[in-house]
């Protein structure tokens, strides 16, 4: 970036060549397309399903909750394809954190029992607040790394199951 002062006034300029990001709103149930990976997924509602593309080495997507998901938000992986990874659940009104852990050989050998990541900002099992990012990165054509920290409203987070059987 060029940043340039004179008489009081700063003037900054974005450097050509420099990289952007897209950013995709949503309000309801959307599958994600492949051509779509790097992008920023805003859900705006407090319900939704999003449905990613198949798995391909590389493949990225962060997801952001616009909303509270009160009715429940769910990320799917497609058919064939499984989650694994981190998921911290983190209490906003104590102090308690949580976290669930599936690691890669766990959910490739059972792929239907790890393709599904389920958020529900009030429960102690789930998780998930208007401002949490949930990091989704596809490793190979199976496996989906998941990265997330999420705040619930309930004071014991407790069985974490954000990722589970869809």
């Amino acid at each position: 970036d060029l940043i340039t002062s004179g008489a009081g006034v700063t003037t900054i300029a974005k450097a050509t060549g420099g990289v952007t990001r897209t950013v995709k709103t949503i309000t309801g149930d959307t599958t994600l397309l492949s051509g779509e990976s790097g992008a920023l997924v805003r859900l705006n509602a407090t319900t939704g399903v999003i449905t990613l593309p198949t798995a391909a080495a590389g493949l990225t997507f962060d997801v952001t909750f616009m909303q509270d998901p009160e009715a429940g938000c769910t990320i799917l992986a497609n058919t064939g394809d499984c989650f694994y990874g981190n998921i911290k659940v983190i209490s906003a009104t104590a102090d308690n954190t949580l976290a669930q852990t599936v690691d890669y050989d766990t959910a490739v050998g059972t792929v239907t029992s790890y393709d599904n990541l389920d958020f529900v900002h009030d429960t102690n099992s789930l998780g998930g607040v208007e401002g949490d990012v949930i990091r989704l990165y596809a490793v190979d054509a199976t496996a989906w790394l998941v990265d997330a920290t999420v705040l619930s409203d309930h004071a014991n987070p407790a069985s974490i199951a954000i990722l589970n059987a869809g």
